[in-house]
C-alpha cells in the first residue's frame, strides 16, 4: 500500500497533509481500510461535535421533514401570521425548579451559539398571571424563540423552543 496523506494532530484539531516521499512506504503496513477509516473520522469529527452542540436547534429545524423531536420534548408545527409557519417544542419540569431555569438558559445559549442573528431586547413586563420570560433571535428568514412559563395551577414549568420561517 502507498501512503498518500499524513494525519497531523494538534490538540483537538487535525489536518491531513500530502505525504512526503520518505513516507510513501510505511513500515507498519496498515491496511487501506484502516487509513480510509482514520481519514473519514478526522474529517467527520468536527461536525460530530457541532451536531451535539446544536442538537436541539438541528432537530427543531428538521422536524417538518423528519418528524423527530429534540430529545425529551413535545413538538407541534404551527401556522403564524403573515404567511409564516414554524415548529414549537416544549420540555416539562417541576414547578419553578432550578433545572427548568438552567435548561432555559442553556437552550438560549445554544440558539445564540449556533445561529447568527440579532437578539430582541428583553421585555420583562408581560401581562401574564404566572411568571413568563421570552427571548428572541431574528436570523433573517427565521426567528428563534426560547421561553419559560410557570403554570402554577398545573404545578409545572415549561421551557419552549420554537422557530418561525418567514415565507
Amino acid at each position: 500500500m502507498r501512503l498518500l496523506a499524513v494525519l497531523k494532530l494538534r490538540g483537538n484539531r487535525s489536518s491531513v497533509y500530502a505525504a512526503s516521499a520518505s513516507e510513501f512506504e510505511p513500515h507498519n503496513r496498515a491496511s487501506l481500510s484502516f487509513w480510509l477509516s482514520l481519514v473519514t473520522v478526522m474529517f467527520v469529527h468536527p461536525t460530530i461535535g457541532l451536531a451535539s452542540e446544536c442538537a436541539k436547534i438541528s432537530a427543531l429545524e428538521s422536524y417538518d421533514d423528519t418528524g423527530i423531536a429534540p430529545v425529551g420534548s413535545v413538538c407541534q408545527p404551527f401556522d403564524g401570521l403573515g404567511n409564516s409557519n414554524g415548529v414549537s417544542c416544549y420540555w416539562e419540569f417541576q414547578f419553578r425548579s432550578e433545572k427548568a431555569t438552567s435548561y432555559f438558559q442553556d437552550t438560549w445559549a445554544e440558539v445564540t451559539r449556533c445561529r447568527d442573528g440579532t437578539p430582541a431586547p428583553n421585555d420583562p413586563h408581560v401581562n401574564h398571571p404566572d411568571s413568563y420570560e421570552l427571548r428572541e433571535l431574528d436570523a433573517g428568514i427565521r426567528v428563534y424563540r426560547v421561553a419559560i412559563k410557570d403554570k402554577s395551577q398545573e404545578k409545572r414549568t415549561l421551557v419552549f423552543l420554537s422557530v418561525e420561517h418567514n415565507n
